[in-house]
Order: C-alpha cells, then sequence, then structure tokens
C-alpha cells in the first residue's frame, strides 16, 4: 500500500519491455524454424512428384507464403500481449505527466471530491499520545468496485472490508477506502482538493486538516481545539460560479443522489429524482437551480435539505444533464440510473415528452 506508484509502474514498463524483447526473439526463430520445416517437407514432396523448375517456383512462392503468414501470426500476438499489459496499470497513469508529477487538470478529481462530500471524511483523531490524519470513504459492498476505481485513479489508499450486524440480526457488509500516510496526503490529495475545493462545510475539516498536517503537529496535545462552523462558506452564486461544478456535482449525485420509480396509491408508475444534505441549504439551492428545477427546497427540524422532482420537465432536465455531461456515473449509482432510463421508457407521460437516451 506504501509502495510509490511512480517506481511501481517504472518497475512494470521495464517488465513489459522484457517481455517484448523475449516476444521478437522467439517471432524470429519460431518463423525460421517452421519455414524450414515447411520447405524441407515441400521439397521432399516435390522431389518425388517431379523436379523440373515450375516445382521450384512452386517451392519458393510457399516458402514466402509461410514467412508472411508467421510473421502476421506473431505482430497480432505481440499486440495482444501489450494491450493486456498496458491495460492493467492504464487508470494509474492516469494521475501523472511525463514527469511523474501530479497531474490535477484531470476533470475526474472534481468528481471524486464530490464523491468525497457525500460519503467521505477528512479527519484528525487520537492514537495514544499522537495524531493520526486520515481520508476516508465508506460504502455499501455493492460500491467496492467503484472504491477501487477512485484508489487505481488517485494511486494510493487501501481498501478494507467490514461485517456489521443490524438490529434485526441481519448482516450488512461495508467496504472502505482510506489513505493515511503522510506523505501521500501531502503529496497527492492535498493538491486535488486544493485545485478543486470542496463546496459543502466540510471544507472547513478539509483547511483545519491541512493546515496541521503542513504544521507537522504530531502530538495529541498540541492540536488546537476544532469546531466545524455551522455557516455555510459559500453563498449559492459563488457554487454556481466555480468551473468544475458540473463535474463535482456528478460525484456529489453519486453519493448523495436517488433516482426512484414508484407506483401511486392510483396504480400509476411516477419518476422522482431527490438529492439531500445536513447542514448545507445553499449546496442543495445551488444544485436546484443549475438543474432547472422548479420544486422548492425543503428543510427538515434536523436541517437536513432535500430537493425532490416527479415532473415532466424537472425530470427531462435531469436527464439532459446526465446525458451531456462528459463525467459520468461510476458506481452501482449507474445501475440505478440505467434502470431507471429504461422504466421512463415505459412511462407514457415520460417517453411521450421526453428525449430518453438510448445509451450512457
Amino acid at each position: 500500500n506504501r509502495e510509490d506508484p511512480h517506481y511501481s509502474n517504472m518497475m512494470l514498463n521495464k517488465s513489459v519491455l522484457c517481455w517484448n524483447v523475449f516476444i521478437w526473439m522467439m517471432n524470429y526463430y519460431i518463423i525460421k524454424w517452421s519455414a524450414n520445416i515447411m520447405i524441407m517437407i515441400m521439397m521432399f514432396w516435390g522431389g518425388i512428384w517431379n523436379k523440373n523448375n515450375k516445382v521450384k517456383m512452386f517451392i519458393m512462392r510457399r516458402k514466402s507464403a509461410v514467412m508472411n503468414i508467421l510473421n502476421l501470426y506473431f505482430i497480432r500476438m505481440k499486440m495482444l500481449i501489450t494491450q493486456r499489459t498496458n491495460s492493467s496499470y492504464l487508470n494509474t497513469m492516469i494521475i501523472h505527466d511525463k514527469n511523474h508529477e501530479l497531474n490535477t487538470d484531470n476533470p475526474i478529481y472534481a468528481y471524486i471530491v464530490g464523491l468525497f462530500e457525500g460519503d467521505g471524511w477528512i479527519t484528525i483523531s487520537k492514537k495514544g499520545k499522537y495524531l493520526l490524519y486520515e481520508l476516508g470513504m465508506e460504502m455499501n459492498i455493492r460500491d467496492i468496485k467503484l472504491l477501487y476505481k477512485i484508489k487505481n485513479i488517485i494511486g494510493v489508499g487501501k481498501i478494507s472490508i467490514k461485517k456489521m450486524k443490524n438490529k434485526d440480526g441481519t448482516i450488512k457488509e461495508m467496504c472502505k477506502y482510506n489513505v493515511r500516510n503522510k506523505n501521500h496526503l501531502m503529496n497527492i490529495i492535498i493538491p486535488i482538493f486544493d485545485k478543486y475545493p470542496m463546496l459543502t462545510n466540510k471544507y472547513y475539516d478539509y483547511l483545519f486538516f491541512k493546515d496541521n498536517l503542513l504544521k507537522d503537529i504530531k502530538y495529541y496535545n498540541d492540536l488546537p481545539k476544532y469546531k466545524r462552523p455551522m455557516k455555510s462558506l459559500y453563498n449559492t452564486e459563488n457554487i454556481l460560479n466555480k468551473n468544475y461544478f458540473s463535474y463535482w456535482l456528478i460525484g456529489f449525485i453519486e453519493a448523495e443522489g436517488s433516482f426512484n420509480i414508484y407506483t401511486t396509491k392510483n396504480n400509476i408508475k411516477t419518476a422522482s429524482f431527490e438529492v439531500s444534505q445536513t447542514n448545507n441549504l445553499e449546496i442543495i439551492e445551488a444544485i436546484k437551480i443549475y438543474l432547472k428545477i422548479s420544486q422548492n427546497v425543503y428543510t427538515n427540524k434536523d436541517n437536513n435539505s432535500r430537493i425532490t422532482t416527479k415532473s415532466i420537465r424537472g425530470i427531462e432536465n435531469i436527464v439532459k444533464f446526465m446525458n451531456k455531461n462528459p463525467m459520468k456515473l461510476l458506481g452501482y449509482k449507474r445501475l440505478q440510473y440505467l434502470l431507471f432510463l429504461k422504466e421512463l421508457r415505459t412511462i407514457s407521460k415520460y417517453n411521450n415528452n421526453l428525449n430518453i437516451p438510448q445509451n450512457y
């Protein structure tokens, strides 16, 4: 887990080079041996059948054909091996430029920040007399593939699985991704979260975390007291002006959004999209404006703000946003959305009025 990802990629590239050299050598000798064996067989057959020049020309043409076929076969085999090897480290290369430095220009990181704002944490906790710095996220086991994708993209971290017992006695499996290595936090995590600042009140947690990490505060007794402020750091206009907001929103929907089809008491199918957040009215108001949802934001007694739309125009705006956004859902929510689209096609009031995409 603590191995430098740049070192891993370098060693893998060397392995690919060695393997290719081996394949090229095998290519040469196998073609040579195979061609000679085929020629000897044909010469023997040709000597029995006829010894004139026509047979010699026939043999030479067959020699050329055999060489070409074997060459094509081994070139294709080498291409397949190289493609399969490259695919195994493609995801970890996405964050690094040619100088092996973190490249935060890829908007996938805005998606990751949005995902962490919904389902993640960035904390400093007590570990004896010392401090433990951690970035983490916990999800249902059905999203373990998503966590592995995030780990591959970021290039560092650890994934673990735990079982929890529910009140009814059933077992619930959860998966967790976390990063605790200080070098990884400083050199990889902080550049990402600086490039795409958090938009909810978790940004206060990040600023406190970053300040103490960079000051190298190690002991619990040296850690200043901290309580997350209730007041939002941004207003709605500030949020909407962020140039990465659309990418961030896909990650946030992955964590906090839901696509549902339910049946009313009158046995009528209705589609619904919903997203919510606690102690962050401004972010839900910004989502309402950005997605052009006409319904009002509802905030309950626990200060949880929620926006829900069931109207034809509201669902249409959601589908347009999801379809046109170059950033796509990557986890279990993607399956939920695909099933949502499939059901929309069976409900006449949506199917007759919306341009429902066939693919996502």
